[in-house]
């Protein structure tokens, strides 16, 4: 990795030009590669106000009541987001999305309830990844980018249907970009069973082999602009409460430590080519920042930012020896082929053969771009 865009959903949220720049100068200080701060447009009169300020795009979280996100952040009234959409998209800026039919979600939730089933883990993954809740979400998002104009990204498009749409608003010259993230095609029902809530939500996806081709065929045909960690370190304590009841419990996994080296085993298994990687990765998200070339491309005049990989080595991942804080990984245990060696940031090398060697504070700030 070699540059970072967080998201607003910490405490206390990202809602101001204020916390906006508290928080980047924590960033500054300790950072070792490169970062953006993607902030919330739940405060419609902030929105020209963190532009100016230099923010590196919104987001927006459809989901509210799902999992504990900050009730402060959600936005899923039609009339509200088209009020933001169009506040952001005069700025310019990216605005992020979250989709998500929360009112849907919980009715199938109380129904799940009703015939007996626990409000554990595996019932969360079984509801929260229905067709049926992103799929709604985002034909209302693409109604709202028709009426607003804004650039919208949508995140977590992980429901074949739901690519359908968006291909289709694509084809029709929408401004749309669709990124996935890996949990929910790569950890499966028997991950789900092992490992239990380190695995949720994922665990129901990779059960439909149709909608698995769907999401393989949309990295090739393009549909799928770009990869996100989703990278979401929860302490094992934090997610262990999913047992007793999900709807209230810490939710997500680590990515950052395995998930290039998982989707590199993908590219020797031929699910993909080595050259979309590189797209999904680099290129494309620069470019839906607005900062390509400098970024996501080695040209004349880019940062000299870069990932060196051993395409050839073995390794099987485990909980050792992992940078995120919480020391562990929903793949440990995973043998995959494909490790990373260095990492350039800059044209400085930051970290070698599995230690970081460059120093807190190299990191610097970027800011996105209006387009």
């Amino acid at each position: 990795m070699t540059t970072w865009v967080d998201m607003p959903n910490v405490e206390p949220p990202t809602t101001t030009v204020e916390l906006f720049r508290e928080k980047k100068a924590r960033a500054e200080k300790g950072s070792l590669v490169d970062f953006g701060h993607f902030v919330s447009g739940v405060n419609f009169e902030e929105i020209p106000k963190l532009a100016a300020a230099g923010v590196t795009g919104f987001k927006i979280f459809q989901v509210s009541g799902a999992y504990p996100h900050d009730p402060r952040l959600a936005l899923n009234d039609e009339g509200k987001l088209l009020q933001c959409f169009r506040a952001i998209a005069k700025t310019g800026l990216v605005c992020v999305v979250h989709p998500f039919n929360q009112p849907l979600f919980d009715s199938f939730s109380a129904e799940a309830f009703a015939q007996g089933k626990p409000p554990n883990h595996v019932t969360f993954a079984e509801i929260y990844t229905k067709e049926a809740v992103w799929e709604s979400a985002i034909s209302s998002l693409l109604m709202l980018q028709r009426e607003s104009g804004v650039r919208l990204h949508v995140v977590h498009t992980h429901a074949a249907r739901s690519l359908n749409l968006l291909r289709q608003a694509k084809g029709r010259g929408q401004s749309v970009t669709v990124e996935i993230d890996p949990k929910y095609f790569h950890l499966g029902r028997k991950d789900l069973e092992e490992k239990g809530p380190q695995v949720c939500p994922a665990g129901f996806v990779l059960e439909d082999p149709e909608r698995i081709a769907k999401i393989w065929r949309s990295f090739r045909n393009g549909t799928i602009d770009n990869i996100g960690s989703d990278h979401a370190p929860h302490t094992n304590e934090e997610v262990e409460k999913q047992r007793i009841d999900a709807w209230t419990a810490a939710m997500g996994n680590p990515q950052y430590d395995h998930y290039l080296s998982v989707f590199l085993t993908d590219v020797h298994e031929g699910k993909l080519s080595l050259a979309n990687l590189v797209r999904c990765l680099s290129e494309t998200p620069a470019r839906i920042l607005g900062i390509f070339p400098r970024k996501g491309i080695l040209l004349p005049g880019s940062d000299a930012d870069l990932v060196v990989v051993d395409l050839e080595r073995e390794r099987v991942l485990s909980n050792k020896g992992l940078f995120t804080k919480v020391q562990w990984s929903p793949y440990a245990g995973w043998k995959v082929q494909g490790v990373p060696v260095l990492t350039m940031v800059r044209g400085k090398i930051v970290a070698e053969d599995g230690k970081v060697t460059g120093e807190p504070g190299h990191g610097k700030f970027i800011a996105g771009v209006s387009q």
